[in-house]
């Protein structure tokens, strides 16, 4: 009987192989089988949707920013009977991301932080 020697290099598994895509595009292409539509449009969504965390967060962002507008708070008002229920007010300024705005709310009243709309006609340098 012959004897072994066991020489241990690591403790950590080996690393899987890596699937070599061209050999499975030449194994496709040998037997002559075309890939469908779908085979090839899967993997291509699921490459542009799968969870990637700071691409799911900036698109949230850019989904709160397009749909409810930015964060501002109030900086001055002028209102009329401050603290009564009928509470009217002729001018609230807001500071925010877009610098100072104007904004009265719905019964005339200044809330202390708003979401504007953002103003693209600004931004894009057509004001």
């Amino acid at each position: 009987m012959s004897e072994f020697k066991v020489e241990v290099l690591s403790r950590k598994a080996p690393r899987p192989r890596k699937r070599n895509r061209k050999r499975e595009e030449e194994r496709f292409a040998a037997a002559g089988e075309n890939r469908s539509f779908m085979q090839g449009v899967v993997p291509l969504l699921w490459w542009l949707l799968k969870p990637r965390r700071p691409l799911w967060v900036l698109g949230a962002l850019a989904f709160v920013v397009v749909v409810y507008g930015t964060p501002h708070m109030l900086v001055t008002h002028n209102c009329y009977s401050v603290g009564t229920p009928g509470q009217r007010c002729s001018e609230c300024r807001y500071f925010g991301v877009q610098g100072m705005r104007g904004y009265l709310g719905p019964n005339w009243d200044c809330p202390v932080i708003v979401m504007l709309p953002v103003n693209w006609s600004a931004l894009l340098g057509n004001a």
